[in-house]
């Protein structure tokens, strides 16, 4: 498929990968990596493009999928023609928009999963890409297809989720996550593990029916107006697993973990969501040398090695690259937009005050989230601690909490501090 010709990407605020979005720092270029999945070609073929296009700047997103900043738009043909000679466009240029099909980043080897979700979510992504209705859907418009896994993200909301409940049948929901907790919204049905595809297709034709105002354009935004309980009627679901919970998860594979089958996977953060492109083919190279036949992703930032040789010399290559390798130290939980070196919207420089906090932060598995604003770009999810810019340097501080009356962050806990103040509020608590 060629990049060129009279396709004209519609008009968003989201970046794709033939829609470059102007930014502080530059243009933004959203590539949407199936199933997060690289071959080493393809590595080197988003290196080459953020090399001689953009600013040599790649993020790694909390969906699993890579922007490369800085781009002119006197390039935006040349980048698209790069990556999609790669393999990394979709199938026409007009289903790019609806690529976020989520898994796990250990689907297929996961000591824990029910099943292999990679097939499904394979299929899945084919489906909605050829559905006309799904690609008028909103770029932001997201499924997670959960596998049951021990490493996954089951705090990521999502406008269509399922979760295996055995080998055949799934939970469904919307607007949310799987739920882990008492409190958690509970899944709205069981679906076949055959039908998945013709169910979401049907939920997308329910949705758009019932979606009257051009601002609704995610599952929530409609819930907003009309009950949940009207859009469950509609597509008449069985309702058996009202009081299912999904079994907590592990997150942030950094370190080396077992697979199922005995081997074993490397996993590493990148450095506050930032990679360069010798960090990025580096990586490549490593994976390919010690046996790993593809890099994958991570929704945590980062990157997972499967079936690794010598898993220990790989992570260490990979801690030579810059890579974040250490699970227990801050950065690994460190979380932060681009700031206002790259956001009109940010009221601090955020990545920069994020790394001056590290010293001060005790070890441990807590995550950070220093936000430019309000809006929390970086994180859908609530983080253990929320630093919120208020001005140059300024933060309110949140510690997460799920008590009646928390906000998004959680409560907040320290109110227009520096950002020394800021890091001993971090480190006194638990």
């Amino acid at each position: 498929m060629s990049a060129s010709g009279a396709y004209r990407p519609r008009a968003s605020a989201c970046p794709g990968l033939f829609r470059i979005v102007p930014a502080r720092d530059g243009g933004i270029c959203r590539l949407k990596i199936p199933l997060g999945r690289l071959s080493e070609a393809q590595c080197r073929a988003v290196a080459d493009a953020a090399s001689r296009f953009g600013s040599g700047v790649i993020e790694v997103t909390n969906r699993a999928n890579l922007q490369i900043r800085g781009v002119a738009q006197a390039e935006a043909s040349a980048v698209a023609e790069t990556l999609v000679g790669a393999g990394l466009g979709p199938d026409q240029p007009e289903g790019d928009d609806i690529r976020n099909v989520m898994v796990s980043p250990t689907a297929g080897i996961d000591a824990g999963q029910i099943i292999d979700t990679r097939p499904l979510a394979g299929t899945l992504l084919d489906r909605v890409q050829a559905d006309d209705a799904c690609r008028a859907l909103s770029p932001k418009f997201s499924f997670l297809i959960d596998g049951g896994e021990n490493i996954a993200v089951v705090d990521h909301p999502h406008d269509i989720w399922v979760s295996s409940l055995d080998s055949e049948r799934m939970a469904i929901g919307f607007a949310g996550c799987p739920p882990v907790g008492t409190g958690d919204t509970p899944a709205a049905g069981v679906v076949c593990k055959s039908g998945l595809a013709d169910v979401v297709v049907e939920v997308v034709s329910v949705f758009q029916k019932m979606a009257d105002d051009p601002a609704i354009t995610r599952l929530r935004h409609l819930f907003a107006r009309q009950s949940r309980e009207t859009f469950l009627r509609r597509l008449g679901l069985d309702p058996a697993v009202a009081g299912w919970r999904r079994r907590a998860a592990l997150s942030r594979p950094v370190g080396i973990g077992r697979q199922r089958d005995g081997l074993a996977y490397v996993g590493a953060a990148s450095p506050l969501g930032r990679l360069t492109p010798e960090m990025l083919l580096g990586a490549a190279e490593i994976a390919s040398r010690y046996g790993a036949d593809e890099l994958r992703l991570t929704p945590w930032q980062g990157v997972l090695m499967p079936s690794v040789r010598e898993p220990a010399a790989a992570l260490s290559c990979l801690e030579d690259l810059g890579f974040v390798c250490d699970p227990d130290t801050p950065l690994a939980g460190m979380i932060a937009c681009v700031g206002s070196p790259g956001c009109a919207a940010g009221l601090a420089d955020v990545k920069a005050d994020a790394v001056a906090l590290v010293p001060m932060l005790p070890r441990g598995a807590r995550t950070v989230h220093v936000s430019g604003c309000a809006k929390s770009c970086a994180s859908p999810a609530a983080a253990d601690r929320t630093l919120v810019a208020v001005g140059l340097g300024v933060y309110d501080v949140y510690a997460k909490s799920v008590e009646p009356g928390a906000g998004r962050f959680g409560h907040r806990i320290a109110s227009q501090v520096a950002l020394d103040e800021a890091g001993r509020v971090l480190g006194d608590g638990p």
